[in-house]
């Protein structure tokens, strides 16, 4: 007599281990799904029908986060146009810093208006993107380093740590673009002025003068200004005033090229300040500066040696006869 107990055992697992085997795919196949749905939401906010970018944002309030993964393999697209949606998407996001890699590579998009899109998506991601953001200021490609600028001036405050950073950089288009940004916000900027200061020991006159005139837009407090200037060039901020500032005259004579501006008054009231200790550089100044660094170190000399008065030659001396003869 045949004994089909074993069969009856072994059909009762058969369901058991079909469903074994579907249930890892289960996850897989849901992902799929959630891409798909994510690309085609992006084709729909892409598109130039009114209605399909309707029926797109129909869909992404739908699906909400799910249609995250899509979207960011959207951004890989052939077509501009679904790019453009993918970004749109992804801004519209409650947490498009889930997508921050994939943004900052939209940075370099060929296309415009992806870049500006990402741009400012990425500004209101705020500070968490900002650090990342002004690294590409040094990206060989110009396209993504104009929307990092974009982007960086999007940002406001959140921006300025990061750009305080790049303040000291090894390569001066980098330092001199992170001011300019800084320089663009005007008294916002005011937590850069200390690492703005110190960014003026440069032997690079070009940057010199940016980073002045970003300065000179912030605005900062004149007190501010005099006590980060006499810090220059010194590594311990309790020394007394009597031994500060050595280090910082050759910085300050350099700002007496910008006569008439509040860095370059900020310059000479600080070197007048140091008296004797600016005398080396004052003198190095007189002997072959310019012409406006020149007339600033012969007036400050005189006043720490008024004998000095006689030796300067004529032409400076026609120059400065009305303020020698008040002193």
């Amino acid at each position: 007599m045949l004994d089909f107990r074993h069969i009856i055992t072994v059909r009762g697992l058969v369901p058991a281990l079909l469903f074994a085997l579907v249930l890892p795919l289960v996850p897989a196949a849901s992902a799929s799904a959630s891409e798909q749905g994510g690309l085609h939401i992006a084709e729909r906010l892409g598109s130039q029908d009114e209605s399909e970018r309707a029926t797109g944002m129909s869909d992404l309030r739908r699906c909400g986060q799910e249609a995250l993964p899509g979207l960011i393999r959207s951004l890989n697209a052939q077509d501009a146009a679904v790019r453009r949606g993918a970004v749109y998407g992804l801004a519209l996001q409650p947490a498009p810093a889930l997508a921050m890699e994939g943004l900052l590579k939209a940075l370099g998009d060929p296309d415009p208006t992806v870049r500006s899109l990402a741009a400012h998506t990425l500004a209101r991601i705020g500070r968490t993107a900002a650090q990342d953001v002004a690294r590409l200021l040094a990206c060989s490609d110009e396209r993504a380093r104009l929307a990092a600028s974009l982007c960086l001036n999007r940002m406001g405050r959140d921006a300025i740590p990061a750009l305080a950073r790049l303040l000291q950089a090894d390569d001066v288009a980098v330092q001199a673009k992170a001011a300019w940004l800084l320089g663009a916000m005007g008294p916002e900027a005011m937590p850069a002025v200390p690492a703005l200061i110190r960014a003026l020991a440069t032997r690079d006159m070009r940057l010199v003068h940016v980073i002045a005139e970003t300065l000179d837009l912030i605005g900062p407090d004149p007190a501010l200004v005099f006590r980060q200037m006499t810090l220059l060039g010194s590594e311990d901020a309790n020394r007394p005033f009597a031994r500060l500032g050595a280090d910082a005259t050759p910085v300050l004579v350099r700002l007496l090229t910008r006569p008439g501006t509040p860095m370059g008054q900020m310059a000479l009231y600080t070197l007048a300040r140091m008296g004797a200790q600016a005398e080396p550089a004052l003198r190095a100044a007189l002997a072959t500066g310019s012409d406006g660094q020149k007339a600033a170190a012969a007036l400050l000399l005189t006043r720490i040696d008024p004998e000095l008065a006689r030796t300067l030659p004529e032409d400076l001396r026609r120059s400065l006869s009305g303020v020698l003869h008040q002193n």
